[in-house]
C-alpha cells in the first residue's frame, strides 16, 4: 500500500497499547493518529483521512460483555454505536463531495450478534435471526452493522461506488493481546505464565470456537479484494453440521477443554471450579458455534489449529 493509516482514541482498558505496533512507527508511509482526539466520531477529523482511504478495516469499539446498568449503557452506546454512526458520517459526506472516489470498508461485527442460540441451530449460519442477544454490546455491534449497510445502500442508489461488507468475529486471540479486554485465552494465559488459578464458571462446560489472529486477518484481506459487497460473513471453524463432530483445526472446544490446553502447553497454572457469577449468568449466550460455509466458498477457512495457536501466544 503507498499508505497506512491508524486511528485509535485509545480508550482505557480496551488493550490499545503503541507496543502493538512499535514496528511500524517509524515507518515511512505510517500515518498513526491517536488519542481522545482522534476518535473515529470526530467527524472534521475523520474526514481528510477517509478522503485518502481505499480501503477501511473499521475494527473500533469495544469486546466487552456489559451488564445491564446505565452506567454500561452509556459506555457501550457512545463507544460501539454513536462513534460508528458520526464515522459514517465522515464517510458519506466525503463520498458525496468525492463522487469519482471508490472505497471499501469491511466491518468487524461480532458472533454477540446471534444472540442465544438454541443447540440444535449450531452451527449457526447467516441466515438465522439476530435475537436473543444478551447485553448491549451485542445490540450496539448490530445496529452500528445495520447502519454501514444502510449508508451503502443508500449512496450506491446514489451511483456512488462504495462497497461494505461485516465480518462477525468469534473467539479473536493471538500475540499481544490485552488481557484488559477480558477475553479467554489472554486471561488465561496471563494467569497460567504467572503460575495463577483460572476461575472456571460453573465448570466451564460451555462451548467455543477460537480464530487465531492471522486467519482472521487473512479473512479481511480476503474481502478488502473481493467484488462482493452488501454481505455479512461468519468467522469460525465448523462447515455445516458434520463441523461440529470435526472441527477445522480442533477450533471448537469447551472453556475448561481450552484452560486444560493452555496448562498443558505452558506447564504452568491451575483450575479451580466456581460457582456462575449471577450477574454474569444473564448475559451468558451458552453454547456457541458458527458455519462458516458462505466464507469457505470465496476461499477462506482457518489455517491456524487451536493447539499451535495457542502456543504462539504463549511463546
Amino acid at each position: 500500500p503507498k499508505k497506512i493509516i491508524i486511528v485509535d482514541s485509545l480508550v482505557e482498558g480496551l488493550g490499545g497499547s503503541f507496543e502493538n505496533i512499535s514496528d511500524l512507527r517509524n515507518v515511512k508511509n505510517v500515518e498513526i493518529y491517536s488519542g481522545i482526539e482522534s476518535d473515529i466520531k470526530n467527524i472534521e477529523k475523520m474526514k481528510p483521512l477517509v478522503k485518502e482511504a481505499d480501503i477501511i478495516f473499521n475494527l473500533a469499539g469495544s469486546v466487552k460483555h456489559t451488564k445491564l446498568d446505565r452506567k454500561d449503557l452509556e459506555f457501550d452506546t457512545n463507544l460501539n454505536f454513536l462513534s460508528q454512526v458520526f464515522f459514517l458520517e465522515a464517510c458519506r459526506q466525503i463520498m458525496v463531495e468525492n463522487p469519482e472516489k471508490i472505497l471499501k470498508i469491511i466491518f468487524a461485527g461480532t458472533r454477540d450478534q446471534y444472540g442465544k442460540v438454541p443447540q440444535s441451530e449450531l452451527p449457526v449460519n447467516e441466515n438465522f435471526p439476530s435475537k436473543n442477544m444478551t447485553d448491549y454490546q451485542s445490540i450496539s455491534k448490530n445496529a452500528a452493522e445495520s447502519y454501514h449497510f444502510i449508508v451503502g445502500n443508500v449512496l450506491r442508489d446514489m451511483g456512488i461506488k462504495i462497497y461494505v461488507n461485516s465480518i462477525r468475529l468469534t473467539n479473536v486471540y493471538g500475540p499481544r493481546q490485552s488481557s484488559k479486554s477480558g477475553a479467554a485465552v489472554s486471561v488465561f494465559i496471563e494467569k497460567a505464565v504467572k503460575g495463577e488459578t483460572m476461575e472456571l464458571w460453573g465448570g466451564g462446560d460451555i462451548l467455543r470456537d477460537f480464530n487465531y489472529i492471522d486467519d482472521v486477518i487473512e479473512a479481511f484481506f480476503l474481502l478488502s479484494s473481493s467484488e462482493v459487497y452488501g454481505e455479512f460473513f461468519n468467522l469460525g471453524c465448523c462447515i455445516g453440521k458434520e463441523g461440529m463432530k470435526n472441527s477445522i483445526g480442533g477450533n471448537l472446544v469447551t472453556i475448561k477443554n481450552l484452560a486444560e490446553k493452555i496448562i498443558s502447553i505452558s506447564r504452568k497454572g491451575d483450575i479451580k471450579v466456581i460457582p456462575y457469577p449471577e450477574e454474569r449468568k444473564s448475559i451468558e449466550p451458552g453454547h456457541f458455534a458458527a458455519d462458516i460455509s458462505k466464507i469457505s466458498k470465496l476461499g477462506w477457512i482457518p489455517k491456524i489449529s487451536l493447539d499451535e495457536g495457542l502456543r504462539k501466544t504463549i511463546s
